[in-house]
This record gives structure tokens, sequence and C-alpha cells, in this order.
């Protein structure tokens, strides 16, 4: 049996895109997807069988992390499971090395991760050179509702006669948002 994994909690891909492109890498290679199975943290691949085949869409579709990545995949491969990857160009059946495998997928997260902070090093160190301050300035209070910048237009509108309606319109809020400042003001 072929059976095509889908991680319902992607940020990514959708359940339908995800079952899209399983099809597609199935119809391309001659396969025929008997099952679709859904999960959301780690897939449960105790109920396949020896023999069978998983599709999953992408590699960042198997696990959260590199550990559970290499537990998934070493299942995989010690109950002789054939797996796939419909968007990472690779299967079982290409001879690569597990070690192989999680060594590269590893070195994929360290290189993201290094990317990743050096971007955010970047920007700090550019607002330093530029006499920026960082974070909140002493002081400051938190803003603690969306309508606290405006909560002197919203009460001279309304005691002009302007509806809510409209005050929202004008000053691009939520009807409910500029109540609540009203409400909070004693207006209404």
């Amino acid at each position: 049996m072929v059976y095509g994994m889908l991680f319902v909690n992607h940020t990514l891909y959708s359940s339908a895109t995800q079952r899209a492109g399983i099809a597609s890498f199935c119809k391309k290679n001659g396969l025929t997807p008997d099952a679709f199975l859904s999960y959301r943290d780690m897939p449960d691949v105790g109920e396949i069988k020896p023999g069978d085949s998983v599709v999953f869409y992408s590699w960042s579709c198997v696990g959260k992390t590199r550990s559970q990545l290499k537990k998934i995949i070493s299942y995989l491969l010690q109950n002789k499971i054939n797996f796939y990857s419909a968007t990472g160009k690779y299967s079982a059946a290409t001879g690569t090395d597990f070690n192989q495998l999680s060594h590269a997928f590893g070195l994929y997260e360290d290189i993201r991760f290094n990317f990743i902070s050096d971007k955010n090093l970047a920007v700090v160190r550019a607002r330093v050179a530029a006499g920026q301050s960082l974070g909140r300035p002493r002081g400051a209070k938190n803003q603690t509702h969306i309508w606290t910048k405006h909560k002197s237009k919203i009460l001279s509108m309304h005691d002009a006669g302007f509806s809510m309606y409209r005050i929202a319109r004008d000053l691009n809020l939520t009807a409910p948002a500029v109540k609540r400042c009203l409400t909070a003001n004693n207006a209404i």
C-alpha cells in the first residue's frame, strides 16, 4: 500500500496542497496512493507494514526537529518501509545513506539558523550605528487599546455628531473599537 502523509499543522502547506502534491508525485512515478493519513505533531507510522510506501510532501512535513526526523526515518528504514519526498527529490530507493541525509538536514537547519541570526544581528548593528536606542524607550507605557492614539479624535468627532460607523471608517478602526473608546470615556 502507498500512504500519503498529511501534516495538518504545517504553516506553509495546507492539507489540500500536500494532497495534490503527493498525488502528482505518485502519478509521475507510477504509484497509486491507497490512503492519506493525517497527523499533527509526529506521524504514526506504526500501522504501516514492511514493504509499504510512505510519501511525504516535503521534509519539513516529516518532523519539526532533527531528532524527530531521525526517529521517523530510522523507523522506516528498520522496518523496510519505502519513503519518498514529493518536493525533496529524495526516496529511500536512491541509496542515500540515512546518516548522510540526517547530516544534510542538520546542515540545512544550521545554515538557516545562522542566516536568520546574521540577518537579525545586522539590523541591530545598523540601528546602533545610526544612533538609535534599542528596545522600548524608558518610561514608555504599553498601548493597551488600538484606539488609544485616536482617543481625542474619536471623542471630538462623536461630539460633532458623527456616528460610530463613520468615525470607524474615517480613522480606519472597527466600530467595536470606537464603541469601547466611547464607553471607556463615558461618552455614551
